[in-house]
């Protein structure tokens, strides 16, 4: 899998949002004016109010603007059933990355409270293998992070921040636009896939 096409009609804001969310790397975005610009995508992600002109084949429709809402819609509107998901857990900012497969596609960071919020929303639709890391000082969230996520379809690998520490340079350089919580969760990520499969 190389990537994704995403397409996107809908305000200004959210084609700003969207565009800061997602890996450039491996999703494309372009802004569907006409009919003719569905073409080659792999989904159109379309607002609301806008969903009486828009004639895409693989259109979806955003209701919910927010950060979550976004997110959710293009994980839905991929038709995804599994996803991988690195989290740096924090007290004030908690890095996310979001996978299919070995490939990186949305990232974010967000406070505690939000974290659990979009966990819960999106593992409700599908199921998430989520490889999160660890150090004494964010044992507790960890642990009420994993209890608030005990009944929905969540597989939790824990990864400890002393494994990753060394390579957090070697992704630097390549994505430049993530935070330095965002980066942890991606070394996380890949550490976490990388176990698994050896």
């Amino acid at each position: 899998m190389n990537g994704f096409r995403l397409g996107f009609v809908g305000k200004s804001s959210t084609w700003s949002l969207l565009k800061s969310l997602v890996f450039p790397d491996y999703v494309s975005l372009r802004y569907v004016n006409d009919d003719h610009d569905c073409k080659e995508l792999d989904l159109v992600i379309v607002e609301r109010y806008m969903a009486d002109l828009v004639h895409c084949q693989k259109s979806f429709l955003l209701s919910d603007a927010s950060i979550d809402g976004v997110i959710e819609t293009v994980i839905k509107g991929l038709g995804l059933s599994y996803l991988n998901v690195g989290i740096d857990v924090g007290n004030s900012r908690c890095g996310v990355i979001v996978l299919v497969e070995d490939i990186p596609i949305m990232h974010v960071t967000l406070g505690f409270a939000r974290l659990m919020r979009l966990m819960r929303r999106i593992s409700r639709q599908l199921s998430v293998n989520l490889i999160i890391g660890t150090s004494p000082g964010v044992s507790s969230l960890v642990r009420d992070l994993l209890e608030s996520l005990s009944d929905v379809n969540v597989k939790v690998k824990v990864i400890n921040e002393d494994m990753v520490n060394g390579k957090k340079n070697l992704f630097r350089s390549r994505y430049p636009y993530l935070t330095i919580d965002e980066l942890d969760s991606l070394v996380y990520a890949f550490t976490g896939l990388t176990t698994t499969q050896s």
